[in-house]
């Protein structure tokens, strides 16, 4: 494997990785602007609308560069110069090397929600109320949600990291 090769399914692996995060950050922005609105105070709304359309915006330019651009990265910060070899004795391809890092990472979000999913049903069953009427139903909902995208990510990382591949 050549060194530039490694730097770029290293980027890729931490572009995954900021996906990952984007699970978490996107929806608490969401809910913080949903606060927002609902408190009524629309004066301070507009620098939280601005400032959230900038983190989420410089988040997918990340993201993108990250994951499809990885060749201009390497070229721009010069990563592969300087080495005195020009290979790495790594006897993997790039795809199962991004594969593996996709299930390390669909199995950390299926690990990470399951107690938090439990909790919130468990506490839900105890309350007697009706699912729309409880306050914490969206949570469950978000919770689910990244129990399926764990699991998903797990038992599909072959799929996903050849389509990463095949973006070069």
């Amino acid at each position: 494997m050549s060194i530039r090769t490694f730097w770029i399914i290293l980027i890729k692996i931490l572009g995954l990785i900021l996906v990952s995060g984007a699970l978490i950050f996107v929806p608490q922005s969401i809910y913080f602007l949903y606060y927002a609105i609902k408190s009524g105070d629309l004066i301070d709304l507009l620098p939280i609308v601005a400032l959230n359309l900038v983190l989420f915006l410089s988040y997918f330019l990340i993201v993108r560069l990250c994951i499809y651009k990885t060749n201009w990265i390497v070229d721009k910060l010069k990563l592969d110069k300087g080495f005195k070899t020009e290979n790495i004795e790594l006897n993997f391809e790039s795809s199962k090397i991004i594969s593996i890092a996709i299930i390390v990472i669909g199995g950390l979000l299926f690990i990470d929600n399951i107690p938090t999913l439990l909790r919130e049903i468990m506490i839900f069953s105890q309350d007697k109320n009706l699912f729309k009427d409880y306050p914490k139903s969206g949570w469950i909902i978000f919770s689910f949600s990244k129990v399926i995208i764990g699991y998903l990510l797990m038992t599909n990382s072959f799929r996903i990291a050849k389509l990463i591949e095949k973006q070069k």
